[in-house]
């Protein structure tokens, strides 16, 4: 039981000097911050293509009017769709992109239809 015990302290330990070893290579620089900006946004952009993509190539989303935007993986789904089977198919589809933290629903079923 001592040894145990003994076991648990020290790796509580070392994962807490670990913990403060990366943190003392954070950094505030403008130069790094802005790579990491720039590569969210590319992220962002080909995430948006991606789902683009297969919304518009689906045959089971013909007739509909969408728009795709994306901000640090979570991707928003914007416009109108003819019927409630759409709008679910569509926040399907958009859910299964690889890269896709969480999806937004932003359409709306077309009455006129």
């Amino acid at each position: 039981m001592l040894i145990r015990n003994f076991f648990v302290a020290t790796l509580v330990a070392v994962a807490t000097f670990v913990g403060l070893a990366l943190s003392a290579f954070a950094t505030d620089d403008p130069q790094v911050l802005a790579a990491v900006v720039a590569n969210n946004d590319a992220l962002d952009s080909t995430l948006t293509d991606k789902v683009e993509t297969i919304l518009r190539t689906d045959v089971g989303l013909a007739g509909s009017r969408i728009r795709v935007s994306s901000k640090s993986a979570v991707v928003t789904v914007a416009g109108t769709v003819p019927d409630e089977h759409a709008l679910r198919r569509a926040l399907d589809l958009a859910s299964s992109v690889r890269g896709v933290r969480e999806v937004r629903n932003g359409m709306a079923v077309d009455a006129q239809k």
